[in-house]
């Protein structure tokens, strides 16, 4: 038999329509109410070119294996970070165990290293992406609220009517006014205006506006994620207006959103905390940095230097962490290092919820770590 003809790289325009039913295929959507255009229309719409945006193997010209690479940027407070998110991990149930996985993951990740990508970020099983250099990271709080907790906690406080309301194309006037406030999050991806609905639709969840007497107060998507207010001071009648129009919910914070936390701790049932995601830290001085600084403005840190000599998934490293009067610098470093850490270590000290190595510092800088790395759902791939 002759071997086929093998084609390994990006998609091309000309393949759209069998990109979209092969991976359909491959994860058992039907094309009707499964389907890529409905679950992400920020990325599979034929406008945003996902076919370019896909890592591909052919044989004889037909689809065998696709994986997406998508961009995007991180606004820390103000400092920009290129974010590369991989999803769409596709490969034909006849092509397994033929390396066409490896081959993709490798393409994208050689060209997040060449291109100068910060950051990649992806969902799926630990070990199997741990081979590529990614893990569990970015701490959320997990908070379970129901009707009872609000039957006791406002026995005695009138309820305050607010209209929560879906939001769909047409509405534009609303649409501006969730883009603006969106844009006033300290830790935000940054979103094209024309986009900022197909992206807050992600995972066909709801997008819904807030409004007291007619005014725009605020916004969330899905089950009250990415919540947020013009003032914090309407957050118990949100919570209390939703689980009237709605029932009981299942809401995840960032570890940033401090003030939203603490409102919500005093009403929930019950809370624990998680991660948001799995990540692949590229370049640790820049990532490190932002995060550093930005966990400055939310809490003040005891003042410290820390030097790390990090063999990362991109390079080995050394970068030295200070802090002095509450401002934060990260900088390249050249000498001994007071630890010494595997990529993998290295992302679960700075990012993760647990690291034996954090026992290493002295007490007043465990407070350093984790940092707040977080992405939001909707921005997730």
């Amino acid at each position: 038999m002759t071997d086929p003809i093998l084609y390994k790289g990006r998609g091309y325009p000309e393949m759209y329509d069998d990109l979209m039913d092969f991976m359909n295929y491959v994860f058992g959507f039907n094309g009707d109410g499964s389907d890529f255009k409905k679950l992400l229309p920020k990325l599979y719409k034929k406008e945003y070119d996902p076919c370019y945006n896909n890592y591909v193997v052919t044989e004889n010209g037909k689809l065998k294996a696709a994986i997406g690479a998508y961009d995007s940027v991180l606004n820390v407070n103000g400092e920009e970070l290129k974010s590369r998110g991989i999803g769409n991990v596709a490969v034909h149930p006849y092509s397994r165990s033929k390396g066409y996985m490896i081959d993709c993951m490798n393409m994208a990740l050689s060209d997040m290293i060449r291109d100068g990508v910060d950051f990649s970020v992806l969902g799926g099983r630990r070990q199997r992406y741990g081979f590529f250099g990614y893990d569990h990271a970015g701490m959320q709080y997990n908070l379970s609220l129901n009707s009872n907790n609000m039957r006791y906690i406002f026995r005695d406080v009138p309820f305050t009517e607010l209209e929560i309301r879906d939001v769909n194309e047409g509405d534009t006037e609303l649409i501006d006014k969730m883009y603006e406030l969106h844009s006033t999050r300290p830790l935000h991806t940054n979103r094209p205006r024309e986009q900022f609905l197909d992206i807050a639709h992600s995972w066909r969840k709801p997008v819904r506006a807030i409004l007291k007497d007619g005014e725009f107060i605020g916004y969330f998507c899905g089950d009250l994620n990415e919540l947020t207010l013009t003032d914090m001071s309407y957050f118990n009648d949100v919570i209390r207006n939703y689980i009237r129009k709605y029932g009981d919910v299942h809401m995840n914070i960032a570890a940033w959103e401090n003030e939203m936390y603490e409102a919500a701790m005093a009403l929930c049932e019950h809370c624990d905390i998680g991660t948001c995601d799995m990540f692949n830290i590229l370049n640790y001085k820049k990532v490190t940095g932002a995060f550093l600084k930005f966990k400055t403005t939310l809490e003040t840190l005891a003042d410290g230097t820390l030097t790390l000599f990090i063999h990362g998934y991109a390079g080995d490293c050394k970068i030295k962490l200070t802090v002095e009067n509450n401002t934060a610098s990260v900088e390249e470093y050249d000498g001994e290092c007071d630890l010494e850490l595997s990529h993998m270590e290295a992302m679960q000290f700075l990012f993760g919820l647990y690291s034996p190595y954090t026992r290493k510092l002295e007490p007043a800088m465990r407070s350093w770590f984790p940092l707040p790395l977080y992405v939001d759902s909707a921005d997730h791939v």
